[in-house]
């Protein structure tokens, strides 16, 4: 699979005009053929957000330290084997910069075909540790209307940075943020921020420009006549690099055009998207070289950058040969800031965001509310203009552009939406934040900076517990006055607490539930020990939601143990033979719904159940301990330490005193009499010293 740039749309594209006052003094549109229309932009997202069903690029992750052993023979005759024994070819590509081997198969593999690979490569080596493909990535696109230019984005409102004093303290100078992305295109607003870089592409049919791997990163178009999509829609080219790097470092107070987060940085256009993507092996390669690591066959980079901004994505895990990478990264001291994605999900089934050790950032816009195309979850840091994605134009992100609709043309400036703008409205306040600290600060503090000065007092309008999206919004100002050491770090941001379970009762039917999109509702059902034909029955309304039940612990969209997952509300959990204690339920809005109901039910063998007990201590050593519980029969055995301590009558509470010196634990349980149905053990401790 690709990877792809996460921005949304293009939603206006303007020629050059005068800048004044913080004002653009003229607005000129190009054609209609620029601005896509909402239907097709809408199925281009859906498109670019469906996985890629097979491929034929796969990227082999041995143990640390392992890959050197293995000799260039000895894996090309695990190839040969593997493939012997598939009935396909196999053809070694190259060694990833970070020990992993890129290879490509001869026929396109799906995930079953993908996993009898690894399963095979695995048997000749067992210091393999992954074969994940080579994704692709992809730009998710949405339409917006022409607007009005002002960057509210920079501004001190409600979804803003909060630049204008921050750029009294730092402006980025001495800073080098490397923009893996597209390319760069010339263009008067930005080519004095631009410092030399490198076209990773490998592939020609993804590079488009002929000549492979080398040291231009000039974006020569991603256009296409429709084979980058399933519904075969022809996209013009994005531009999508020049967007992301204008709104690091545009010239600012030049006269012209528009201001840049860090404008005193430097930009190092680093190429890996071309037309339909990028591959993740040359992702890897370049992450490792814009940090200053070192490529086999590439010039060592002269400049490494301090922060990387990758505003490209794909859904999936983050592989490990990724992983690498990043940490990598982490070690020589550079800060990478990704783009969380579009898709309006958990980032967890987004990469590479969900890789450890990063800063992902989710979208929000004019009124600081999470724009409803972002990814959230636990993995996002935090959360910075993205654009609301839909009109007005001017609710989104104006940088600068290329008016060509297929090669370059005039230069020109562009409202766009997306987590990938985002990303670098992020990258570029970590530009300031390095540039006014007095020494260096290292990833781990970079994060820890921009999470715990993030503003709004928590997380973002739309946000929740269910719905994670970052400690807060970027404030520039307060993120560089610590980097700078003028002011304390703030404490910890505390997450929000998740709003308490509502009980169900057996038999009782809860109506008339709603649930938003990404929503949840949590539930929680006390089954006694003994119970049969356990039984969560969703139904009716209107939407889309799911239920997710679990024993013992929350659920959650990988654990579980029962998900049906069907295309309605309409939804049936059932256990046969449960086990007594606290059973979790979650209904999760898939859509907006409304007019659910959910019915809980058991068959009650009626044993005893919530037992309580606690102990207080009484004069002359002596110590009470009062017991409570729920149901059961008529006569009830008290059970003490594993012995039964004496019968009684059940009128649900009974105490035992006993005279003991010291302190200690006692275990007690309650069972029906002469049986064993039981309520579960509870333990105290007690103290009657006194």
């Amino acid at each position: 699979m690709k990877w792809t740039a996460l921005a949304l749309a293009t939603a206006v594209v303007i020629a050059p005009v005068a800048y004044s006052g913080g004002k653009l003094q003229a607005v000129n549109k190009v054609p209609n053929a620029k601005a896509a229309a909402s239907q097709k932009a809408t199925k281009l997202a859906q498109a670019k957000q469906t996985p890629e069903t097979t491929s034929s690029r796969f990227i082999i992750t041995r143990a640390q330290g392992a890959a050197a052993k293995v000799s260039a023979a000895a894996m090309n005759q695990q190839y040969a084997k593997a493939a012997s024994k598939l009935g396909l070819g196999i053809k070694p590509l190259r060694t990833l910069a970070t020990g992993s081997q890129l290879i490509k198969t001869d026929t396109p593999l799906d995930a079953a075909a993908e996993k009898e690979l690894a399963i095979e490569l695995m048997k000749n080596d067992s210091s393999i540790i992954e074969v994940t493909r080579d994704k692709r990535v992809h730009s998710f696109m949405v339409p917006n209307d022409p607007g009005y230019a002002q960057q509210w984005h920079y501004k001190n409102g409600p979804g803003g940075l909060n630049l204008e004093p921050a750029w009294d303290i730092a402006t980025g100078s001495g800073i080098v943020v490397a923009v893996l992305d597209t390319g760069i295109t010339p263009h008067g607003d930005l080519n004095a921020n631009i410092i030399p870089g490198y076209d990773f592409i490998e592939d020609p049919e993804v590079s488009v420009d002929g000549d492979g791997r080398d040291a231009d990163p000039n974006d020569p178009g991603d256009w296409h006549d429709g084979e980058c999509n399933i519904f075969g829609i022809p996209e013009d080219s994005s531009w999508h690099g020049t967007h992301v790097a204008g709104t690091i470092a545009a010239a600012t107070n030049n006269g012209t055009g528009v201001a840049g987060v860090a404008h005193g940085a430097k930009v190092q256009p680093v190429r890996v998207l071309g037309k339909c993507g990028g591959y993740t092996s040359d992702v890897i390669d370049a992450v490792t070289w814009a940090s200053g690591g070192t490529v086999a066959g590439v010039p060592a980079n002269a400049t490494p950058a301090e922060v990387i901004n990758l505003s490209l994505g794909g859904s999936g895990a983050c592989s490990a040969a990724e992983q690498t990478a990043f940490d990598a990264a982490r070690a020589r001291g550079t800060t990478v800031v990704i783009a969380s994605g579009n898709a309006g999900s958990d980032v967890s089934g987004y990469s590479p965001a969900n890789c450890d050790g990063v800063i992902a950032v989710s979208a929000v816009g004019p009124t600081g509310a999470l724009a409803d195309y972002s990814n959230f979850g636990n993995k996002i840091d935090v959360a910075a203009p993205g654009g609301s994605g839909v009109v007005p134009a001017a609710d989104n992100i104006l940088s600068t552009l290329n008016l060509g609709l297929q090669g370059q043309e005039g230069e020109g400036y562009a409202w766009m939406a997306g987590t990938s703008m985002a990303s670098p409205h992020v990258a570029g306040v970590v530009a300031l934040m390095q540039s006014a600290a007095s020494t260096p600060k290292t990833p781990a503090e970079v994060e820890k900076i921009l999470v715990n000065t993030a503003h709004v007092g928590g997380q973002p309008g739309g946000c929740s517990w269910s719905n994670w999206c970052g400690s807060g919004i970027v404030d520039a100002r307060l993120a560089v006055a610590v980097a700078k050491g003028t002011e304390p770090l703030p404490p910890d941001p505390q997450a929000p607490e998740p709003e308490p379970a509502t009980e169900l009762e057996n038999g009782i039917t809860v109506t008339n539930i709603e649930v938003d999109a990404n929503g949840i509702l949590r539930y929680q059902l006390l089954v006694p020990n003994g119970a049969s034909n356990l039984l969560f029955a969703m139904y009716g309304g209107t939407g889309d939601s799911d239920i997710y039940v679990k024993y013992g612990a929350e659920p959650s969209s990988t654990s579980y143990d029962c998900r049906p997952f069907t295309s309605s509300n309409n939804e049936t959990c059932f256990f046969p033979t449960p086990k007594g204690g606290v059973w979790y339920v979650q209904i999760k809005g898939y859509r907006a719904s409304s007019g659910i109901s959910l019915y809980p039910s058991f068959v009650d063998a009626n044993y005893p159940r919530r037992l309580d007990a606690k102990a207080s201590a009484l004069p002359n050593h002596r110590t009470s301990v009062n017991l409570s519980w729920e149901k059961g029969k008529k006569n009830i055995d008290i059970w003490r330490n594993g012995a039964i301590l004496k019968t009684v009558r059940n009128t649900g509470a009974n105490t035992d005193t006993f005279r003991i010196i010291g302190s200690g634990t006692m275990s007690y349980k309650v069972c029906n009499n002469g049986t064993q149905e039981c309520d579960d053990p509870v333990e105290i401790t007690y103290n009657s010293s006194r």
